[in-house]
């Protein structure tokens, strides 16, 4: 079988017809066999698995009361759940507690941006420059991707199910249109390509070894999707519909879709498409690796070799609770038995009430009518003459340890989910301490740690593989609009080849832990009373609604600081030389063109960034010399390095010219009606008496 290599994957417009002589014919017929063979085997391997998933999914959305359809031939291998019939009489309450512990931890898992940075190569300025670029294209793409968005979905995933993936590629189909080359050196309008981001479900996933833990040891991958009929042909060919087949029934939308109570999707809606992902040196028919998709029984585009230059498989797996396997295990697999028992018990509960409201009647048969007994108040029963009025049969309290039991769950429930009631916002019994405090909430957080760990070590990988795509795949310059490290906004060009080899992009451990955010404000609220820290830098970090617009009122001058280093920084040696020889010639051919002082001496010209009369000079001077102690000030030319002494030296100027011209009572900190009282005390007080 010919696949296309990896350099011709961006040239490739057309999906590759495989059947075109007897030989690839007869590959292609044995690959697909192969790949089909291998989704049913580890369908049927796997659905136990499949099974905890729904009936995961079915507790988590209220169908507490579903069992397990074993009649037939799906007695072995079914995954379909049903609700069978109950007495009217019987009472089923649904008081589920699943759901809001699951939401409990996905706020707790999302509540916090991990933070991200790159290690520089080597220590040069080049590769030093390229991992700051390299950071700020992560940033943008968290930003411009929603990836926040996907993360939660996949973690949600992850909660419910125990595993979560999140599928990061590169798709030549998306972006902005340009100017691109065809296959054959033709010029062509066309989309230049971006990076996407998606959330997968456990049941799309299909992996061989269910014992080895990690997914980049598996000897290869199906990524199994179900597509709608206009999906296909536009991506795949009008061909590809006709082989296609009904197997997407199968997967997780019938099932899922019936059980929240929405119709099944008709066969004919939806298309089965298997991705194979098979890794180098992992099975002897793709010994160089290689990359198809299926649709049918025809494969409708492939690759040979691997086809990304990361070498992984473009799917970051989280898991909940770790389980020695692959598949780690969810916390509602835990709650599932309490939350039967809880149910079951307050039904008894129930039932217990209506008897008492509505007991049961004892009469002589033949008495009375038993069908018009009704609840209605006020009703006449008639009794048949000779026998005896019915009266109710005696019942029973029920026994105190019923009632109890509920209790005994909830502690339970609590000791499983590690969400106690400090968890929940409220204060444990004789708990005073805001030490005590934080530390039970710690303890209660600490059971998600592993889950933390997956989920730093799943972003952390999809960023670096994210990173991989622009250095192998953006070819021409693209916009990213970038956040400098003083808050100062920017917007810069980038192409792959300005990333070199800087794509080792890390995940600080412990940066996505949750914080609270009430303790840390009122920390940073006493640290501003005591003096430690300045309010406007206190203001910066308190994270509150509102706040940003107050502190850009009161950052108007650190940002116009920050704008004039970027400015500073970016003139070059030539820039400077061809300011000065502006200037020399303006004064040549017009002497007075820059004024003349107090004493007529000609003014020297203005300096290429000015000081003005607005500016604060105290802030100005802080955030130059703040820029001048960083590493990036360092490697600067020495002409760029004079320019902002010389304009720290204006401010200074001018800081000392207002310092002589005002007030002395204004500098000491009076307001102008502390002064004017002072002065009218001063000369209200006798003065000293006259000198004989």
């Amino acid at each position: 079988m010919t696949l296309p290599t990896t350099d011709e994957i961006k040239a490739q417009s057309e999906p590759m017809d495989l059947g075109s002589s007897r030989a690839l014919k007869k590959a292609h017929d044995k690959t697909v066999v192969w790949a089909l063979n291998q989704y049913r085997a580890i369908r049927n391997a796997r659905v136990v698995q499949e099974r905890q998933w729904y009936i995961n999914l079915a507790f988590y959305f209220g169908k507490q009361n579903v069992q397990l359809m074993k009649s037939g031939s799906f007695a072995t291998s079914s995954t379909r759940l049903y609700t069978p019939a109950a007495p009217p009489w019987r009472a089923r309450p649904v008081i589920n507690r699943i759901r809001p512990t699951i939401r409990h931890e996905l706020a707790q898992l999302i509540s916090n941006k991990p933070n991200a940075m790159i290690i520089p190569a080597s220590a040069e300025d080049r590769d030093m420059y390229a991992a700051m670029a390299g950071e700020q294209i992560w940033q943008n793409l968290y930003q411009d991707k929603k990836l926040k968005s996907v993360i939660r979905k996949a973690m949600w995933w992850t909660l419910v199910c125990g595993t979560g993936y999140i599928k990061s590629y590169w798709d030549a189909n998306e972006g902005p249109m340009s100017l691109r080359m065809g296959p054959n050196g033709e010029p062509s309008q066309g989309p230049i390509g971006d990076i996407c981001f998606s959330h997968e479900t456990p049941f799309h996933i299909l992996v061989p070894d269910f014992r080895e833990e990690e997914l980049e040891n598996q000897p290869f991958l199906i990524h199994a999707q179900t597509k709608s009929p206009e999906f296909v042909q536009m991506h795949f060919g009008s061909e590809a519909l006709t082989q296609s087949n009904g197997d997407a029934q199968d997967l997780l939308e019938e099932t899922y879709l019936n059980m929240i109570g929405t119709q099944a999707l008709n066969r004919q809606q939806s298309i089965l498409v298997l991705e194979v992902w098979v890794k180098p040196n992992k099975l002897p028919m793709f010994p160089e690796g290689a990359f198809f998709t299926i649709v049918g029984n025809r494969i409708v585009q492939g690759f040979q070799g691997w086809p990304f230059a990361h070498g992984r498989y473009p799917f970051a797996k989280f898991d909940h609770i770790p389980s020695g396997k692959f598949y780690a295990t969810s916390l509602i697999e835990d709650l599932i038995p309490l939350q039967k028992e809880f149910n079951r018990t307050r039904g008894q509960i129930i039932e217990a009430k209506n008897r008492m409201a509505k007991p049961q009647i004892m009469a002589y048969r033949g008495s009375v009518d038993v069908s018009k007994i009704t609840t209605e108040p006020g009703q006449v029963i008639q009794v048949a003459p000779g026998y005896e009025l019915p009266r109710p049969l005696p019942l029973q309290d029920l026994p105190s340890y019923v009632p109890q039991e509920l209790d005994r769950i909830l502690i339970d429930w609590n000791d499983i989910s590690g969400q106690h009631e400090v968890s929940k916002g409220q204060v444990p019994p004789g708990v005073t301490a805001a030490t005590a405090i934080s530390y039970l909430q710690e303890r209660d957080e600490s059971k998600l740690v592993p889950t933390f760990d997956s989920l730093e070590e799943g972003i952390e990988k999809v960023a670096q593989m994210s990173l991989s795509y622009v250095s192998q795949f953006w070819d021409i310059e693209r916009i990213v609009r970038v956040t400098g490290p003083e808050g100062s906004f920017d917007a810069i060009t980038l192409k792959g080849s300005d990333l070199a080899n800087n794509l080792d992009i890390r995940i600080e451990a412990g940066s996505s832990l949750p914080v609270s955010k009430a303790a840390k404000q009122a920390f940073i609220m006493d640290l501003m009373k005591m003096g430690f820290i300045d309010p406007n830098k206190g203001l910066e970090v308190m994270e509150m609604g509102g706040i940003n617009k107050i502190y850009e009122r009161i950052q108007v001058d650190q940002k116009q600081a920050q704008r004039e280093n970027m400015r500073m920084a970016k003139v070059t040696p030539d820039m400077l030389e061809e300011y000065r020889t502006q200037n020399d010639q303006m004064l040549m051919e017009k002497p007075d063109t820059f004024g003349t002082d107090e004493m007529g001496v000609p003014l020297p010209p203005p300096i290429l960034i000015p000081v003005n009369t607005w500016d604060n000079h105290k802030i100005h001077v802080e955030v130059h010399n703040n820029y001048r102690k960083s590493q990036a000030f360092e490697s600067l030319p020495q002409e760029s390095k004079a320019l902002f002494e010389a304009h720290v030296q204006q401010h200074l100027q001018a800081m000392a010219a207002e310092i002589f011209t005002q007030d002395p009572k204004a500098l000491a900190g009076l307001p102008p009606e502390a002064a004017q009282e002072q002065e009218e005390e001063e000369a209200e007080q006798p003065g000293p008496p006259p000198m004989l």
